[in-house]
């Protein structure tokens, strides 16, 4: 990931090491935090840079599907330790990277991302919204978000003229799903996804316009036509309205 990640003092952790009770507000799983704000595994960068005020988390093997979940939107509210900040405040955040499991430490103690855990190591900025920064730990409840995000729907190509790689940056509370792709002189192509929110496309489309077609996890689709011109280049981003 990049980063240095938090280590939680022994007391904190044995403190809340027992998941707590299912509650109304969403699935019981345990947070941490990461110090930085980059889009990791998922692809998306300086997260913080590109995304003013939005939050972000890594999440463990388990929640992250080999990239799939990247770009979801989550509720996050820290639960049950004195920890939790007054009112138990609750916060909103996307998945932008990875937690990688380490064997070499208990599930329950250091090895929060491990198998079968379902962890959120969110940025040290979301944390310090939920809880107090000395826990090191908290438990948590999670649910999906109920609104999509307030970012456009951001794509950047690069690659060579044979090969496109496109990073869709989606503002759906879902992630994306299946992306396609279309020139002004083809018709709409499927793209693969190659890892985290990259998708590519073997075909040439130097000097065509090209339009895009985006379905996120919950069916729903949107076309944007003409995103880039056909003088665009490589390394380039476009913004769009998005879902």
């Amino acid at each position: 990931m990049g980063t240095i990640r938090f280590t939680a003092l022994v007391a904190a952790a044995l403190l809340v090491c027992t998941a707590p009770a299912a509650s109304a507000a969403g699935q019981p799983a345990h947070a941490t935090f990461y110090t930085g704000n980059d889009g990791g595994a998922c692809g998306f960068g300086n997260w913080q840079a590109t995304h003013p005020g939005e939050l972000s988390t890594a999440v463990s093997k388990v929640l992250f599907k080999d990239g799939a979940s990247c770009g979801t939107r989550l509720k996050v509210q820290c639960t049950d330790s004195h920890w939790c900040l007054p009112g138990s405040p609750a916060i909103t955040v996307r998945i932008t990277n990875f937690c990688p499991p380490n064997p070499s430490l208990p599930n329950n103690n250091g090895g929060w991302c491990n198998p079968p855990r379902e962890h959120l190591d969110l940025s040290e900025t979301a944390f310090l919204k939920i809880a107090q920064r000395k826990a090191g730990i908290v438990p948590i409840t999670y649910s999906e978000a109920d609104t999509d995000g307030p970012s456009p729907l951001r794509f950047t190509i690069r690659g060579n003229p044979t090969f496109n790689l496109v990073l869709v940056d989606s503002n759906s509370r879902w992630s994306t799903q299946a992306v396609w792709i279309k020139g002004t002189k083809t018709d709409w192509l499927p793209m693969n996804r190659n890892w985290g929110m990259n998708w590519e496309s073997g075909r040439t489309l130097t000097g065509q316009a090209i339009s895009f077609k985006v379905t996120d996890t919950h069916g729903r689709t949107v076309i944007r036509d003409n995103v880039f011109p056909a003088s665009w280049k490589f390394d380039q981003t476009a913004t769009t309205a998005g879902f």
